[in-house]
């Protein structure tokens, strides 16, 4: 039980990274290329300021 538990939670952290980077990695894309995925500055700003669990 204590190992099913520690494994989960190791998943979750690895999660909560990479969700992080993400938002992090949206920060540096150029205008045009926010555009294309449908983005703009507000929602990126946004997306930035959630806590690492949201």
């Amino acid at each position: 039980m204590f190992i099913e538990r520690f494994i989960h939670l190791s998943r979750w952290i690895k999660d909560q990274q990479q969700r992080h980077r993400s938002r992090q990695e949206l920060r540096h894309l150029d205008d045009h290329l926010l555009a294309d995925i449908g983005l703009d500055r507000d929602t990126i700003a946004r997306e930035v300021r959630k806590p690492f669990w949201r």
